[in-house]
């Protein structure tokens, strides 16, 4: 922010001089540059939590909301933005449309596509289908607020998709603070990396910009495989 205010007004960004990067090389060295962050919700652990669902309104809401935001790599600001319009049902799966996003501030458009599950409980096509019938909803906001009776509201916070997964983290016997809504996302990624999908097929569905961003996940998925300490014979 500090080098784009700089240059956009013809000025030299001092990031870039010897005594400012002196500066920050010498914090990377004092707290260290190591990232830290919510646990990645593995696909064993989405089923965990979608096996502790009651089979309720509010059970069927959740479970299409942590299935197709973990199928679709989402991120919260966009699996609560969605509306039925964004959504299609096709012989293949389910095709859904973010208008905005993180990577995609001018609205262009970016489309997900959502197969069919091999696993019914967390097909994300079948959970979104039960969920658009019992609800009724035929427009507006897919994922709305609901009391105990079953009574709708207005669309659900940003907020509200860590409280869900931290609330069936806990019912599932997971450590539910390690646990929040990035961890839908971060956990298909590493799932998907330890399952051999390339990085490319990643990137296309997490929408990531630069592979430096997927790194990360990719590395910790993939970090058991062809691990120099198993096979020695330990």
């Amino acid at each position: 922010m500090i080098s784009q205010r700089h240059e956009s007004a013809s000025f030299e960004s001092p990031t870039k001089t010897p005594l400012v990067q002196g500066v920050w090389q010498g914090i990377q060295r004092t707290i260290g540059i190591k990232e830290t962050g919510k646990e990645a919700l593995w696909l064993n652990d989405l089923r965990q939590l979608v096996s502790v669902l009651p089979s309720t309104p509010l059970g069927i809401r959740d479970c299409a909301l942590l299935v197709t935001g973990w199928a679709g790599a989402l991120r919260r600001s966009e699996l609560i933005g969605l509306d039925v319009e964004h959504i299609r049902f096709t012989r293949d799966g389910l095709v859904v449309t973010i208008e905005h996003s993180k990577t995609d501030q001018q609205g262009a458009g970016q489309l997900i596509a959502l197969p069919y599950g091999s696993n019914r409980a967390t097909c994300p096509v079948r959970s979104m289908q039960e969920w658009m019938s019992k609800s009724g909803i035929t427009s507006g906001p897919i994922f709305r607020r609901m009391d105990r009776h079953g009574n709708m509201y207005d669309r659900l916070t940003a907020q509200s998709v860590r409280l869900i997964v931290q609330k069936y983290c806990d019912k599932a016997g997971l450590s539910a603070n390690s646990y929040g809504a990035h961890s839908l996302r971060s956990g298909f990624c590493s799932t998907a990396a330890k399952a051999g999908k390339s990085e490319h097929q990643i990137m296309r569905q997490t929408r990531h910009r630069q592979s430096t961003s997927l790194q990360r996940y990719i590395k910790y998925g993939t970090i058991f495989e062809d691990n120099a300490a198993s096979g020695i014979g330990l």
